[in-house]
């Protein structure tokens, strides 16, 4: 009987030792992996940090395209006066530093060039309006509407009627961009007018 009441406890340890042992491990798991699924999930870093070695030969292109538009671009519009005096002469150095800076909302017309390269016209799109207008070409307001004052009609006609005052925009007509050809350039809605300026027009070709 001695020999047959020794191994029971003995066994008993053992299947103790067994269950403390799975009990400890089998937390272990959970703990492991709710970190590892936080981390690949905030993970984004190791994704980025492996990008750039397969963008150097197209980083370079970008940098250089984005360096040249600035040396590139239209100039600035420079400061010029934009008042038109009664009675005097009308100021061409106010057409200067006219340039087109291209299209923009609110001016998407086309700019036609004079043999010489300067802006000689302006067709109006749908949706244009005059200060937007007068903003891509580095105009003034009143610069823009003098040049426009004999066949459109603006704030530097004579007309005892008023009507020259409001003159609206319609999708094709065309502006006069030039102050040597504000007799011949120019219509509203397909008609031309021929009002006299307030000003003292200059030569006319």
């Amino acid at each position: 009987m001695p020999t047959r009441t020794a191994p029971a406890p003995a066994a008993l340890i053992v299947v103790l030792t067994c269950a403390a042992l799975t009990g400890c491990t089998a937390p272990a798991p959970d703990a492991a992996e709710t970190p590892g699924t936080t981390q690949s999930s905030v993970d984004p870093e190791p994704s980025v940090a492996s990008a750039p070695a397969t963008e150097p030969s197209t980083a370079p292109p970008p940098a250089t395209a984005s360096a040249e538009p600035p040396s590139g671009t239209a100039p600035e519009c420079r400061s010029a006066s934009d008042i038109v005096n009664n009675d005097e002469p009308l100021d061409v150095s106010m057409y200067e530093g006219m340039v087109d800076h291209g299209p923009r909302a609110g001016a998407n017309g086309t700019v036609s060039l004079a043999a010489d390269g300067t802006p000689a016209s302006y067709v109006v799109a749908a949706g244009d309006f005059r200060d937007a207008i007068a903003g891509r070409l580095c105009l003034g307001p009143y610069a823009l509407e003098a040049l426009n004052a004999v066949r459109r009609g603006s704030v530097h006609s004579v007309d005892p009627t008023n009507e020259a005052y409001l003159t609206p925009l319609y999708a094709g007509d065309t502006l006069n961009l030039s102050p040597y050809t504000i007799t011949s350039v120019g219509d509203v809605n397909g008609v031309v007018h021929s009002y006299e300026t307030v000003y003292v027009l200059p030569p006319q070709g």
